[in-house]
C-alpha cells in the first residue's frame, strides 16, 4: 500500500509539474555502479536514456522529474557480470545563478525505482535464488552539479540506494554478504526542447 502511495504522489507531482515546466530535456549517459559486496570483484559500467521537464527557475530554484531507464550491474568474482534493468523517476530539485549564457546549479534528487528483471554473463548455480529474491522496488537519493548552456544540460550525480538491492539469506551460503545497497555514479547530457 506504502508503495502504490508512493507511486501516485509521484505521478501527482509529475503533473503539477508538467503544467509549469520550461522546457523538455531528452537525456543519455553512462554510469557505474558498486555494491557493499563480499564476493564483489568490481563494479559495472551501464548506461541511460530518459526524458524529464524542467521548470521555470524562480530564485534560483527550478524542478527537473524525469523518467529515466538505466542498466546497472556488478561483476562477481567468478567474473559473473550481473546486468540490473531499472526504471527510475527521480526528481531533481536544482539550485543556480542565471549568468545569461550559462546556468551552473547543484542538486539533491531523491528517486524512486522499479527493477524490470535482472541478466547473468553466464550460467551460475544461484542464479535462480537471486532472481527469486531481488527486491523490484528501490529508493535513495542522488546529489550533483550540472551547467545549463543554452539548449544543453550537463549533469554529474552520485545515487546512494536506501534499500537493499536483495534479501538474500543463508540459503545461498556461497554468495554470503550479499545483501547490498548499491551506489552509482553517472554523468548524463541532455538537450532542452521548447
Amino acid at each position: 500500500m506504502k508503495k502504490l502511495a508512493l507511486i501516485m504522489v509521484s505521478l501527482l507531482l509529475l503533473g503539477g509539474v508538467a503544467a509549469n515546466a520550461q522546457g523538455v530535456i531528452v537525456k543519455g549517459g553512462f554510469n557505474y555502479t558498486n555494491a557493499s559486496v563480499e564476493d564483489l570483484k568490481a563494479g559495472k559500467t551501464g548506461w541511460q536514456v530518459g526524458v524529464g521537464m524542467q521548470t521555470e527557475s524562480w530564485t534560483g530554484f527550478s524542478l527537473q522529474p524525469e523518467l529515466v531507464y538505466k542498466v546497472k550491474g556488478v561483476t562477481l568474482e567468478d567474473a559473473t557480470k550481473v546486468s540490473m534493468n531499472y526504471v527510475e523517476l527521480p526528481v531533481n530539485i536544482q539550485w543556480g545563478p542565471d549568468l545569461l549564457i550559462a546556468r551552473p546549479f547543484i542538486f539533491a534528487s531523491p528517486f524512486l525505482g522499479y527493477n524490470l528483471g535482472t541478466k547473468f554473463s553466464k550460467e551460475t548455480t544461484f542464479a535462480d535464488t537471486i532472481n527469486k529474491n531481488f527486491h523490484r522496488f528501490e529508493y535513495g537519493l542522488g546529489l550533483g552539479l550540472g551547467i545549463n548552456v543554452w539548449k544543453l544540460q550537463i549533469t554529474g550525480k552520485y545515487n546512494w540506494n536506501f534499500g537493499r538491492i536483495t534479501n538474500w539469506s543463508d540459503a545461498t551460503a556461497n554468495v554470503k554478504g550479499l545483501d547490498p545497497a548499491a551506489r552509482t555514479f553517472e554523468i548524463a547530457v541532455g538537450l532542452r526542447f521548447f
